[in-house]
């Protein structure tokens, strides 16, 4: 068993001990041959951390067909984790530092709240269901509502799970069903108090109720997985548990695509090892690229096993804002003045409905699109397989080739029965 140090130095000169070294956050990696990870995170982490709760903050244990994420997060003096380090059961160790929600869309713009109702808006187009659809151009643009002799068609519910990994879901909206909710903030509980992740939410799912607006695959069941707290940002040990919930309850809960709206420009590699994870475990990782502007990395996105999602306009254009570089960044989604749910109560981003831009609203089109394409049968395979097909279907926009690897995401051929998806390319296979 391994005990915890105590700083114990003595000023020279003076009888008088030192203050003691401040406590940090840390992640330890356990070795695969470690079979029980919460026994030999507790022997490591015995005493109190610096708020007089327990030094332990998360335990990690999922094996997927061979690959293992296993270990923990904790509290530690430098010279405490220095001990852990030279346990031969401990494989690395790496600061637990912040991830958080992309940087704000300077000019992005807010609706007020609207109030719901249970009949369409006099004006616009005459449509039967949610009142909101004229107004979500991004649905339109990628294909997701298509034009009929009684009005708008929109795609039914995708039979596959999608988890959001964000600041929450308010589960109580009349817009929004959520199958089930897993915390691993440091918020108490798994509510939305942000209103980012019910807006990502409301671009995957939102219903096709006759109220609010419509989501890219209207009622799929959806997960919430709360990895950021209430101010928007968290750790990456938090991050790490959420990706380690979804490979455990993949097969399980039919998850096939897991949404990061989120991000950070320092590469974790125990990040990395919890996105492979998740794709061994069969999920497609869709991750928002950043709203830098710049071609400078943000991760998970630009993890090679990810999917990593870039913000366009109205115009079909690159988004400013939008990080971009197609050796990295995978596909296109619109990600400008994206109107979708806020949570009914109010918050700084808004209440009920609302306009958001970023990067952040762009990966959830691609996620909501990668659920309809599973459920299609034209997506097989593992998550880079995926992509290929995304991309394979993908419209050709400004900056294909050179800002994002594919165009413009397009979803209209995997549900409707026209028109057909093209055929693939053996160049395209080869990419």
């Amino acid at each position: 068993m391994l005990s915890a140090l105590t700083a114990a130095a003595v000023v020279p000169g003076s009888a008088q001990a030192a203050e003691p070294a401040p406590a940090e956050r840390w992640i330890v990696q356990l070795k695969d041959t470690v079979t029980d990870p919460g026994k030999v995170a507790e022997e490591q982490t015995q005493g109190q951390a610096s708020d007089g709760g327990s030094r332990l903050r998360h335990v990690f244990d999922a094996t997927v067909d061979g690959a293992a994420l296993k270990g923990y997060a904790l509290e530690a003096t430098a010279d405490q984790i220095e001990a852990i380090r030279a346990d031969p059961q401990v494989a690395s160790v790496e600061p637990d530092q912040l991830v958080s929600l992309p940087e704000p869309v300077a000019g992005s713009s807010v609706q007020a709240p609207r109030q719901r109702t249970d009949k369409p808006d006099g004006g616009g187009v005459a449509y039967k269901g949610d009142p909101l659809l004229a107004g979500q151009w991004g649905l339109f643009r990628i294909g997701a509502v298509a034009g009929s002799d009684h009005g708008f068609r929109v795609p039914a519910a995708a039979r596959v799970g999608v988890a959001v990994l964000d600041t929450g879901v308010d589960a109580g909206h009349p817009d929004l069903r959520v199958a089930g909710n897993a915390n691993f903030s440091t918020s108490a509980g798994a509510d939305d108090f942000h209103g980012h992740g019910t807006h990502v939410a409301g671009i995957v799912q939102a219903l096709n109720n006759g109220i609010g607006g419509e989501g890219t695959a209207p009622g799929s069941r959806l997960w919430n997985v709360k990895v950021l707290g209430d101010s928007g940002s968290g750790l990456f040990s938090d991050l790490i548990a959420g990706l380690n919930w979804v490979a455990q309850n993949a097969k399980a809960k039919n998850i096939r695509v897991a949404n990061l709206s989120l991000g950070t420009s320092v590469d974790s590699p125990l990040v990395h090892q919890a996105v492979r994870l998740a794709t061994q475990a069969g999920v497609a990782v869709v991750a928002s690229a950043g709203n830098a502007g710049t071609t400078a990395l943000n991760y998970p996105a630009a993890y090679p096993e990810a999917i990593s999602v870039a913000a366009t306009t109205v115009f079909d254009q690159r988004a400013p804002f939008s990080n971009y570089g197609a050796s990295w960044v995978d596909i296109a989604a619109p990600g400008t003045d994206i109107l979708s749910t806020l949570p009914t109560r109010g918050t700084a981003l808004g209440e009920d409905h609302g306009l958001l831009s970023g990067t952040s609203m762009a990966a959830p089109f691609v996620t909501g699109s990668a659920a309809l394409c599973l459920t299609s049968g034209h997506c097989q395979g593992n998550a880079r397989d995926i992509l290929r097909t995304l991309g394979r279907d993908a419209r050709s926009i400004a900056g294909t080739g050179s800002d994002y690897r594919y165009g413009l995401v397009q979803v209209g051929c995997y549900w409707q029965t026209a028109p057909k998806c093209s055929p693939r390319s053996a160049e395209h296979d080869a990419a």
